[in-house]
């Protein structure tokens, strides 16, 4: 009967030291207005094709989002975007082509003028990233060891 309760002890003993799963930490609502400088209309032109991003302003707890990529002739992409307050955190939603349910990106960071979100479980992209540049903002998409990287450099329209 001692190893039954020396086994008990030591699994009781090994889950105290074992590592906590850590949880985003929480974020007040208000934070969002950090991210004012996103609200705008955003454009790539490359050729004939031309990729908008439109943030309009912080209303509630939502900046409500929209990336079409488009030609002359037709659309070849687009995607429902929102940036909310969301389960104590701040998280970025996308619905590309429309999909009913989104992908949910958490925050990871916030600075005056960049803001990170990630999705382990996604395929891909696994982080998403937006930042303040010279002539507007910068788009950053990638796994979360940064391979497979796509940069998107937007400016204001």
């Amino acid at each position: 009967m001692m190893l039954p309760k020396l086994a008990l002890f030591a699994a009781v003993t090994l889950l105290s030291f074992a590592p906590q799963e850590t949880k985003p930490a929480p974020i007040d609502p208000k934070d969002l207005q950090q991210l004012a400088w996103l609200a705008g209309t955003w454009r790539i032109e490359q050729g004939e094709v031309v990729t908008e991003e439109h943030w309009r302003p912080l209303a509630g707890t939502t900046l409500l989002g929209t990336s079409h990529t488009y030609d002359g002739t037709k659309t070849r992409f687009f995607e429902f975007l929102r940036i909310t307050a969301m389960h104590g955190t701040i998280a970025y939603l996308a619905q590309p082509g429309g999909r009913p349910t989104p992908t949910v990106f958490l925050m990871k960071s916030m600075s005056k003028d960049e803001v990170v979100f990630e999705n382990a479980q996604h395929d891909h992209p696994q982080r998403i990233r937006y930042a303040k540049s010279e002539r507007g903002i910068t788009a950053t998409i990638s796994q979360l060891d940064g391979s497979r990287a796509e940069v998107f450099a937007y400016e204001r329209r």
